[in-house]
């Protein structure tokens, strides 16, 4: 287990990187159609906060003429800069900085992007704030946030609601908002953007591997929230087990929930 950012705290091996590999199946294809939507395009500079592997900063090489990828990950870092030299990106860097102290030249960037980063943050307006350092003067942020206050099950499952309820509980006790996807637009207005657009969807499943990313998730955090003294061995495996049971049983909808949002600085 690694510790990133504020307190972030994942699986950074071979299981979380399979798991941002799911997280990016379920979501780039809005994420690239937002940033599409925002003008993202040859002749623009892009950076992107919080990049872990690298899929969207990948993808955003093909269409500006250079990104630049931010991350704390070393681990993340060395396979994302694998792949993109495997992909012949000669227009993409990497580099193993803090959205606070990133570096960039003040008005560098044309767009910057984040996912699921913000809401992992004790200090998200005062990223915001430098996020927007890096932009040139009508720069666009595009951020994409969940509300895991959000997630559900129907019919309902005692596993996922314990889960939802766990989760919230240990943001605030380690002063991030797990629920921030739902204050975007409030934090970008108090970090001195102009907020352009929002926007919030809710996919659902019944059946397929992206069903269980919760419950994986749930898994992977789990041994340090056993550290923590927020959860028992034996409370994390039955919930784990109610969890997959719901994942399994076709009759059961899941839900992960994502918003996003698009703002040029003040």
């Amino acid at each position: 287990m690694s510790s990133f950012g504020d307190r972030y705290v994942l699986a950074s091996g071979r299981s979380g990187h399979d798991r941002l590999r799911m997280l990016c199946e379920i979501h780039d294809p809005r994420t690239r159609e937002w940033l599409l939507r925002a003008g993202l395009g040859r002749g623009h500079r892009y950076v992107e906060f919080g990049c872990g592997l690298g899929y969207v900063s990948r993808w955003a090489a093909t269409q500006a003429a250079h990104v630049t990828a931010i991350d704390l990950s070393d681990e993340h870092l060395g396979e994302a800069r694998r792949m993109a030299d495997g992909a012949g990106l000669a227009n993409i860097e990497f580099l193993n900085r803090s959205i606070y102290e990133h570096g960039l030249a003040a008005g560098s960037c044309d767009y910057s992007y984040s996912r699921w980063l913000l809401v992992h943050l004790n200090r998200p307006v005062d990223a915001m704030r430098k996020i927007g350092e890096a932009l040139k003067p009508g720069g666009i942020m595009v951020c994409e946030e969940v509300d895991a206050s959000e997630v559900y099950t129907e019919p309902p499952s005692d596993g996922y609601h314990a889960y939802r309820d766990l989760a919230m509980e240990a943001g605030r006790k380690r002063g991030v908002n797990y629920a921030g996807g739902r204050l975007l637009h409030t934090w970008a207005r108090e970090a001195g953007f102009e907020v352009l657009d929002v926007a919030a969807y809710q996919l659902h499943y019944l059946t397929g591997q992206h069903k269980n990313f919760w419950s994986w998730t749930f898994l992977e955090t789990g041994p340090t929230l056993i550290q923590e003294g927020s959860l028992t061995e034996g409370r994390l495996r039955e919930l784990g087990e109610s969890m997959r049971a719901a994942d399994e049983d076709p009759r059961d909808l899941r839900q992960p929930a994502g918003r996003v949002g698009q703002c040029p600085p003040g």
